[in-house]
């Protein structure tokens, strides 16, 4: 086991020594840290995005068809506001009333479904729920006499899933952090030194880059002053960790993750005579189009796999099936930034020789993007659209690697559900990918019938951690009354599935099973058709971040942006290395 360096040894051992102490400081008190927290956010410098946008293959001096240079920052901004607003209102008992409503109970069941309004701005028209089971996981611990340094592992493909990481263990589960970046995201440091500086303060938050390890990984997650891990991230380095605890004998440490999943998109034909409109196929296969190929399919949430009826059991099969290719042509592609995403392309590929490409426009022009990568195994090289039969689920003609293996590429399965009617599809769908398609993470199921019994039993039998119906359940992901994490009760460190625990639950609901998003079977506030504007993303970032005088911001945003007709002055600087310890 290679040596650790001094520096994260101590900064690690510090984190042991004050852990009693946040753990015992007042609600009140933690309160207070996560509104100085979010405070921060007013005063962020954001020189670091130019480093994001080029570590995903976008030239950030041009504009891409996404605006992927407003909206990442927003998501970013948003959604650690968001995460350190409710927890702040939760720690200070703001949300108790959320866990004395009256739930209402399903027939000839145990689960009870807690409602918790409207989703958010960004969702128009849908709600969240929280569904409890006898199996469901318990709210977070209050605080306990030992505790160690907890390790938070950053994600490699969006870096907001990395600060609502930090702000679950240090605010919710009350441990103090040790966050160590993704390989690819070095650039972030700075953000995360500055929002988090109040947290550092008490003692209670550290971090380092993953090459200032210097190769020493086990020996820093089997650290004597770690009591947890947290990590988002793959299967395989999962397994890595849990092997370097048992070699070490550190089976006391808790181990907690989010995982991959080949995500589900159900589509269920309706019952009854109804036929789709025009406009619901338009607007269907247009929001898994956008769902599919943000981020270059590189979610853990992607959709993964198309579920559908026979075509004789739903005569719009084909008609849906075209709308989407047609979509898919001309709705722009991201550039393949994660490693290894080549290779698993390629993978599918040789698995399914017949799979169609469908080639479409690149989200930058060619000369404008980036050309070099900055990190080992990027590959900026374009890949199209891959769509592969899986064939019909239990027939002859099933080809099952595209549900058992998670491609983190831009590669949508499609596999069929053979039943006898329309009315036993959906819950005939439900039981398929629970025992088909790998992972329990979310899943998506497009229902075009009123919401009804049949409904909910259907969405009981979904094992997966958050359900959207009629909604991709990402956009779920921000609001932290909802949960987002596995299916809880089938972890097990020899098969993981989509990891273990949840985050989010701010209001501390009992025995919590899955978050279910619910939206109307044709609601264009979702479909994710356009792009926001780059004016109304920098608007949303200088009202969000809460920076002073916002008004003058935003007018002053729309003079020099000529109303947003302009592309931002971006320097073309080469990227900038930081570290954490010097």
């Amino acid at each position: 086991m290679m040596t650790l360096p001094a520096s994260i040894d101590e900064a690690l051992c510090k984190l042991q020594q004050n852990a009693k102490a946040w753990a015992d400081l007042p609600d009140s008190d933690r309160a207070a840290v996560a509104r100085a927290c979010r405070k921060q956010l007013a005063t962020l410098d954001m020189d670091w995005e130019e480093d994001n946008m080029r570590c995903i293959g976008i030239e950030p001096s041009k504009r891409d068809a996404y605006n992927t240079h407003g909206m990442d920052p927003f998501l970013f901004i948003a959604s650690t506001a968001e995460r350190l607003d409710k927890i702040a209102d939760a720690l200070e008992g703001k949300l108790d009333n959320l866990k004395k409503q009256e739930p209402k109970k399903l027939p000839e069941s145990e689960t009870v479904i807690y409602a918790m309004g409207q989703l958010g701005q960004s969702s128009p028209g849908c709600t969240l729920e929280v569904w409890s089971a006898k199996n469901g996981q318990a709210a977070a611990e209050g605080a306990v006499s030992e505790r160690g340094a907890s390790i938070v592992l950053g994600a490699g493909n969006q870096n907001f899933l990395t600060s609502v990481d930090v702000i679950e263990r240090a605010f919710t589960h009350k441990e103090c952090v040790f966050l160590k970046h993704h390989p690819i995201r070095p650039f972030v440091a700075p953000a995360f030194t500055h929002i988090f500086e109040p947290l550092a303060s008490h003692g209670a938050f550290a971090q380092c880059l993953d090459s200032e390890l210097g190769g020493a990984h086990e020996a820093f997650v089997c650290h004597k002053s770690v009591s947890h891990v947290h990590m988002t991230g793959s299967g395989a380095t999962h397994d890595r960790i849990v092997a370097s605890l048992k070699k070490a004998g550190r089976d006391e440490v808790g181990f907690t993750s989010e995982l991959g999943c080949v995500s589900p998109w159900i589509i269920c034909p309706g019952t009854g005579d109804q036929q789709w409109a025009k406009a619901a196929i338009e607007h269907h296969a247009t929001m898994l189009t956008s769902a599919f190929k943000s981020s270059c399919s590189m979610n853990c949430l992607s959709p993964k796999v198309l579920v559908l009826p026979t075509q004789e059991l739903w005569p719009q099969r084909g008609e849906f099936l075209d709308a989407l290719r047609q979509r898919m042509s001309k709705a722009p592609d991201m550039p393949p930034y994660y490693p290894g995403a080549h290779k698993r392309y390629s993978d599918f590929a040789k698995e399914y020789p017949s799979a169609e490409r469908i080639e479409a426009p690149p989200t930058q022009p060619v000369e404008d993007a980036v050309k070099t990568p900055l990190y080992p195994e990027q590959v900026f090289k374009m890949l199209p659209s891959l769509l592969v039969d899986a064939g019909t689920i239990g027939a002859d003609d099933f080809k099952p690697y595209a549900l058992k293996n998670e491609a983190f590429a831009p590669v949508l399965a499609i596999a069929t559900v053979a039943c006898e009617s329309a009315e036993e599809f959906p819950l005939a769908a439900a039981r398929v990918v629970n025992k088909e398609a790998f992972g329990n993470l979310s899943c998506t199921l497009i229902y075009p019938d009123e919401r009804s019994e049949s409904l909910d039993k259907v969405v009981q039998e979904l094992e997966y951690g958050c359900v959207g119906i009629n909604v991709w359940p990402a956009l779920g992901y921000s609001n932290p009354l909802g949960v987002w994490g596995a299916f809880p009760g089938q972890y097990s460190p020899s098969n993981p599935q989509s990891g273990l625990d949840f985050v989010g639950n701010a209001a501390g609901l009992p025995s919590v099973s899955k978050g279910v998003l619910v939206s109307p079977f044709v609601n264009k506030g979702v479909a994710m058709d356009k792009p926001i504007p780059m004016l109304v993303l920098d608007s949303l970032q200088v009202l969000v971040s809460g920076k002073s005088f916002a008004m003058p911001r935003i007018l002053g945003i729309m003079a020099s942006r000529a109303f947003g007709l302009l592309p931002r002055k971006m320097s073309t600087s080469s990227s900038r290395a930081t570290m954490c310890f010097q």
